[in-house]
């Protein structure tokens, strides 16, 4: 159990005191560090010849100064490595990786198009009737995809995940393992790097595959709340029937925001978050056939929506952590993408009382 932290709040030992008191006060054991973040940038000094080659290092840490400090307070640490969002990659030798667009012939990036009304004065004999035209216009996503076919862009994510390994962390977490979702253009999207035969699905099996063959450490993948929840995976790739039998650890993010804000909102409605996570993680191991374990992805953050809007404090947050434990009970980490966590309170176990009536739905 644990929290996510952005990088850069760690590169000086005083950052990362204040991320280890923080574990220390809630009861938690574990941090999941960007070490390859949204943007392909890697938040370490690379050692190994192909990752220097294709990666492009940002700000990052001192990975064996706070290997060691973090291991010293027995924290048990998660590098993430962000796949198939590639800034970086997406950009290297020409484009040769990235997601193609089909109609451009460029590089794909998604993006929604805008139209807007422009008034015009139509002049007449004796009065000026208003006429209409439009002006359309796209906004593209801040987003660059890389091919999930191209087994040039395994083979590169791996050697960052191997050098991670041997250089002290625990566990590698997968993120945006997946194909792009969004764009109004998103059919324009061509992968150059498909074999004939090979679906999404196959494309991120074989991934899997051979990150298995090659890392020693568990293997965790973030994915979406609605692919733990249902079997699909024909949008994203993430069929998790499937995926599971190749992880240890499936990370389900099942942000309450996230969710149509009616969904398990039923009376008593501050209750949803405790129904989203006891049924949900229960709902994601038995998709995976218990292949592996289910560690969600639990809400530490306000988002403007209606339910957030009504209910959001720290009771919303807990109501989570108690939902886990009352369902699979195999741990959760808390997102908070700014790192700032001051809506916990301390771990539960299974003696805990519930601080608020106990939930209808509770076993």
């Amino acid at each position: 159990k644990g929290n996510y932290l952005p990088v850069h709040q760690v590169t000086t030992d005083a950052g990362l005191d204040a991320h280890l008191d923080t574990l220390r006060k809630n009861g938690l054991n574990m941090l999941v560090v960007d070490m390859k973040d949204d943007k392909g940038f890697l938040r370490y000094n690379p050692k190994d010849p192909l990752v220097i080659q294709k990666g492009r290092q940002g700000r990052g840490i001192d990975v064996e100064r706070f290997v060691e400090r973090a291991k010293a307070s027995g924290v048990y640490l998660v590098a993430r490595i962000v796949v198939f969002k590639d800034q970086n990659l997406a950009r290297f030798g020409g484009a040769k990786y990235a997601v193609w667009d089909r109609r451009e012939q460029k590089a794909w990036q998604g993006y929604e198009v805008t139209t807007r009304k422009i008034e015009t004065a139509v002049p007449t004999d004796e009065t000026a009737a208003q006429g209409a035209e439009s002006e359309t216009t796209r906004k593209y996503y801040e987003e660059y995809w890389v091919d999930p076919y191209s087994e040039e862009v395994w083979e590169y994510n791996v050697a960052v995940a191997r050098e991670l390994i041997e250089r002290g962390f625990d566990e590698i977490q997968f993120d945006y393992i997946r194909f792009p979702t969004d764009g109004a253009n998103l059919s324009d999207a061509t992968y150059r790097w498909q074999d004939r035969g090979m679906d999404k699905e196959s494309a991120l099996m074989s991934f899997l595959s051979y990150a298995r063959r090659e890392i020693e450490a568990p293997i965790s993948i973030d994915i979406y709340g609605a692919n733990g929840w249902y079997r699909t995976g024909s949008r994203t790739g993430q069929d998790i029937e499937l995926l599971a039998r190749y992880v240890d650890v499936i990370c389900p993010m099942f942000y309450p925001s996230h969710f149509e804000q009616g969904f398990l909102a039923q009376e008593p409605a501050c209750d949803r978050p405790y129904r989203i996570y006891l049924h949900g993680s229960y709902r994601n191991a038995v998709i995976a056939r218990n292949h592996c374990i289910v560690r969600p992805w639990a809400q530490a953050f306000y988002l403007n929506v209606s339910y957030d809007r009504a209910f959001y404090n720290e009771d919303y947050v807990q109501r989570q952590a108690f939902g886990v434990r009352d369902s699979i009970n195999q741990g959760y980490t808390y997102w908070n993408n700014s790192g700032r966590y001051s809506d916990l309170r301390p771990d539960i176990d299974l003696a805990a009382p519930y601080p608020w009536e106990p939930p209808v739905d509770a076993p």
